[in-house]
């Protein structure tokens, strides 16, 4: 670092033709800029100026070496202006992690609206329904099932994600309608399990223990898995069991009469979607973009409240 301080103030002062100059310049003292670029010489090992009380001139050594300095710093000084430019306006390269569900039915049809308003943007999209931390993967924002516990992102509510247990009434003409949680452990189930876990994701539930909700997470062997909410759901749809799958996913075939709802009052509600992104005060204008576009269109949406009284089996 100290290197780099000294070639950049020999580099100005070499441009400009005095101490004085590259000082007012760089925001230094000239006493400054003149030990920055003694230090560089004695670790150069050659002298880059020739100094007088009346002129500074370069040494033919100095001059040779500000013509191998001047691309490289014109580069880096290109390299601040383009990451300045990229914090101020939406453009650059964002990459964002949603849950496939939300993407599926929700993002990805608004894709070219977000588009035709950032064309700067270049969105790089990954599905999961995985929860893992962002930081490691390189996310700049993520769309996640649950806060995740990490302080160095914002965690902002979309809203409720219902979690609701269904079964095809084709299902629920061959076997007894199951009453209570208990009773799960009678039927075909069909499973989420998320590529690289070892055990399938567990049917989340509430309960009441003396008038109080409690959330409980019920983990039976499953006769279908599948790595995918909308297999599931067509799965489930087929009649080949019960799952568990989120309102904005059953709720087309609920609607239809592909599916039915079963065990209502399990159905957990403190369960919430969330966008997250850096909490950082100069957050990147391109992050901020696609944040503001995702709770405009999808904060609220009347597909995580709606009413499902009317599909129960």
């Amino acid at each position: 670092m100290q290197t780099l301080r000294g070639i950049l103030n020999f580099s100005r002062t070499a441009e400009l033709g005095s101490f004085a100059k590259a000082a007012k310049e760089l925001g230094i003292s000239p006493v400054a800029v003149s030990q920055n670029i003694s230090r560089l010489e004695a670790a150069l090992g050659v002298r880059l100026f020739a100094r007088s009380t009346r002129a500074l001139q370069l040494t033919p050594e100095g001059q040779a070496f500000l013509e191998q300095c001047r691309q490289p710093l014109a580069q880096l000084d290109a390299a601040c202006k383009e990451v300045a430019s990229d914090a101020k306006t939406a453009s650059g390269k964002l990459r964002a992690t949603v849950v496939s569900p939300v993407a599926y039915l929700y993002l990805i049809p608004l894709l070219p609206k977000f588009q035709q308003r950032y064309p700067g943007i270049r969105l790089e999209l990954e599905l999961s329904e995985d929860a893992s931390p962002l930081i490691p993967k390189r996310f700049d924002v993520g769309i996640r099932i649950g806060a995740l516990n990490d302080a160095a992102f914002v965690a902002r509510p979309l809203g409720p994600l219902r979690l609701l247990i269904c079964a095809s009434p084709t299902y629920l003409e061959s076997q007894e309608k199951p009453n209570s949680l208990d009773d799960l452990a009678k039927h075909r189930l069909l499973q989420l399990q998320i590529t690289g876990k070892e055990q399938t994701t567990p049917f989340i539930v509430q309960t009441r223990v003396d008038g109080a909700r409690n959330m409980q997470f019920i983990q039976l062997p499953g006769h279908f898995i599948c790595n995918d909410f909308r297999g599931l759901a067509q799965a489930c749809g087929d009649g080949l069991g019960i799952a568990q799958l989120p309102q904005p996913v059953a709720l087309p075939m609920l609607k239809s009469g592909q599916l039915k709802v079963l065990l209502p009052d399990s159905v957990a509600e403190n369960i919430q979607l969330f966008i997250h992104y850096p909490s950082r005060k100069q957050l990147p204008a391109r992050v901020r973009a696609f944040v503001d576009f995702v709770v405009e269109h999808f904060a609220g949406h009347p597909d995580l409240t709606a009413d499902i009284s009317g599909f129960v089996a």
